[in-house]
């Protein structure tokens, strides 16, 4: 069975995870604070464990964002070396539908923090992804005649409050803040499954539209 690393960053630390085919041997988390110093360190030994080496390694997923922008954006331009430079496929994968496609409740939304008053979402009913100020995000879901909305992401989390005081009946689901390490091996093993991999990879930021792959 072909062995994969997926690579993501939910904010607030780092998670390096090794699978053979979907199946996780380990994985190690880093603090936000030695997210890139520690990040070659830990595929050294996540390697070094299960003596392998990166010729080893059928593909490298990544969470693509949405998410810090300047951490996330040095992770991927690693992907991106160790790609060329050993010649291994990668796989993009959008947070936003990583949540969603874990959360398939057809009034999910899943919001996740942009900094300040801005948040990225995606509506599970419609497959709309875009990115907005929370009040014009929540206009836009009231405008839309869903009810019973469940909310996932930490930018729900983040605005409970007022999420709350415009969908009294909504439910804030807070323990579901970003994708699993799963949610991710699972979406990086079907695509390269079917052959959708790249040689180089960007952060969602510079997709258009900025978040829908």
């Amino acid at each position: 069975m072909p062995y994969f690393i997926t690579i993501q960053y939910p904010y607030q630390y780092l998670t390096v995870t090794l699978s053979c085919d979907q199946t996780i041997l380990t994985s190690q988390t880093i603090s936000k604070f030695q997210a890139m110093s520690g990040l070659i360190p830990a595929l050294k030994n996540i390697l070094k464990e299960h003596n392998l080496q990166l010729s080893d390694i059928a593909c490298v997923g990544i969470n693509t964002g949405p998410g810090p922008f300047n951490t996330l954006r040095s992770i991927i331009a690693t992907a991106n070396a160790l790609a060329f430079a050993q010649h291994i496929p990668l796989v993009a994968c959008n947070g936003l539908e990583l949540l969603l496609s874990n959360n398939l409740h057809k009034n999910t939304i899943v919001i996740l923090d942009a900094f300040g008053n801005d948040v990225y979402f995606g509506m599970q009913a419609t497959q709309e992804y875009g990115y907005d100020s929370i009040e014009h995000v929540l206009s836009k879901i009231e405008n839309s005649d869903q009810h019973n909305l469940i909310f996932i992401g930490n930018g729900a989390v983040k605005h409970k409050d007022m999420i709350l005081k415009k969908f009294t009946h909504g439910i804030i689901q807070e323990n579901i803040l970003f994708a699993s390490p799963q949610n991710l091996i699972d979406a990086t093993v079907a695509k390269f499954a079917e052959n959708k991999t790249e040689q180089e990879i960007f952060p969602l930021y510079f997709a258009s539209p900025v978040v829908k792959n």
